[in-house]
């Protein structure tokens, strides 16, 4: 696992000082927001302990928060920071894309579904492409609604709204509006954050469309890498009893699944991992 593909690793030999390696975890966080101890332990090459050390540090210093497997900006920036679209796309990639993988290969042919703004649904929706399969999508990210559009297969309707600042995702009262008069058969829907089975969003006006697209659905699929699984951000969305199924890799703490268990849903694991 890696924060992507092009962050730029410590040379294997190199030794960084504390001081130096702080730093970076600092700057890796202002870039995406939330890190894990994998994460830094594949872009800093050093040990997980070693790590566990400078996040204490840190966050003795007031400059982080700790979380149990990693660290993210202090709570009153990160309750509404978004990291941007590349880095987003990037974050857990490996984990994104088995998510992507396990969510479009359960899809059949001849069905309805709408594809959720976000990376972890855009990766179902390159494999959905790959598949060729006759489906009709319907989506509220542009960049998606273009690898749809890639196979002759699909009949894709996009969503019209406004686009929201830095990201493909088109947002307003006519998207809204648009979603009051389609039932789909399945929704692949992504989040920010999930904790303690609560979905939530740094955008109250994300967390309205993604409310409309569940309203919009018959079978509601929420697609999140286990990276996902941390604390609240700004608004909320809706509970594990309003999705009908969980799709999340095979390193999502136990203690966020059994949220969805105990609602009665599918909690469905991707095989293979992403190390």
């Amino acid at each position: 696992m890696s924060l992507e593909s092009g962050e730029q690793q410590v040379p294997l030999g190199a030794v960084l000082l504390p001081a130096q390696r702080r730093q970076r975890i600092v700057e890796l966080l202002h870039r995406y927001g939330a890190v894990t101890l994998q994460q830094l332990e594949q872009v800093l090459q050093v040990s997980i302990s070693t790590l566990r050390r400078d996040l204490d540090g840190l966050a003795d210093e007031g400059m982080i928060d700790r979380t149990h497997g990693g660290a993210l900006l202090r709570q009153q920036q990160y309750s509404t920071f978004e990291p941007d679209i590349v880095a987003a796309s990037e974050l857990s990639h490996a984990e994104k894309r088995l998510v992507g993988t396990c969510a479009a290969e359960a899809l059949q042919a001849g069905q309805s579904v709408i594809f959720d703004s976000g990376s972890t649904v855009m990766e179902a929706a390159k494999v959905v492409a790959a598949r060729n399969i006759e489906l009709f999508a319907v989506t509220n990210d542009l960049a998606i609604a273009q690898i749809l559009g890639t196979s002759k297969q699909i009949q894709i309707y996009v969503l019209g709204g406004h686009l929201r600042p830095g990201s493909n995702t088109l947002l307003g009262p006519s998207v809204l509006s648009a979603l009051q008069s389609i039932k789909a058969d399945v929704l692949l829907l992504g989040a920010h954050a999930v904790t303690a089975g609560v979905i939530s969003e740094t955008s109250p006006e994300v967390a309205a469309v993604k409310r409309a697209l569940l309203n919009a659905a018959s079978s509601r699929r929420l697609l999140v890498d286990s990276s996902k699984f941390r604390p609240r951000v700004f608004m909320s969305v809706c509970e594990a009893a309003d999705v009908d199924e969980l799709i999340t890799d095979q390193a999502a703490p136990e203690d966020e699944l059994a949220w969805f268990n105990r609602a009665g849903k599918t909690v469905c694991i991707a095989p293979g991992n992403g190390f």
